[in-house]
């Protein structure tokens, strides 16, 4: 029995795990912080095992569970170093295949974004959800969503130009 119980999340981290290390990195801005929330996740989901069945979408569930992480961990780090929570490059520099300062420039606006907008764009870019399980996940109307996804656009496109 607790062999299959450990296939399964073995099987679930191996789904997920590569998922939500990105989108921990984005909202972190840190690798290392991003092992330990997505580690964080995996031991509550052991933890609260007797509780899984109930789980009608166990993606929405893992990366709400690692939103919450991410928040414990960012408000760790701004009390221990009162810098604030930094943004990552993520795969946004990617996408957008850019040189060297260009990425620094485009790390800077993220980081120059509202947390919320700064949420979105990590959700959707390094998440790959849609606007539809966005709001589901941030527990808002997927048109406000779409809006801060905009919005966050436009600054971005304002400080790169």
């Amino acid at each position: 029995m607790k062999v299959d119980q450990d296939q399964h999340f073995a099987a679930l981290y191996d789904e997920y795990g590569s998922l939500l290390f990105r989108v921990g990195r984005a909202l972190l801005g840190s690798g290392a912080d991003a092992e330990d929330a997505v580690q964080s996740v995996f031991l509550s989901l052991v933890r609260s095992r007797k509780s899984l069945s109930g789980i009608a979408d166990i993606r929405a569930y893992l990366l709400s569970a690692l939103r919450h992480a991410a928040a414990r961990i960012a408000s760790r780090r701004t009390k221990e170093s009162r810098l604030g929570q930094q943004a990552a490059r993520s795969t946004l520099e990617s996408a957008l295949s850019l040189r060297q300062d260009d990425a620094f420039d485009l790390e800077k606006a993220l980081r120059s974004l509202p947390p919320d907008q700064r949420e979105i764009i990590a959700l959707k870019f390094d998440g790959g959800l849609t606007f539809a399980e966005i709001a589901t996940l941030l527990n808002i109307n997927p048109n406000t969503a779409a809006s801060r996804y905009r919005y966050a656009l436009e600054k971005l496109r304002a400080a790169l130009q």
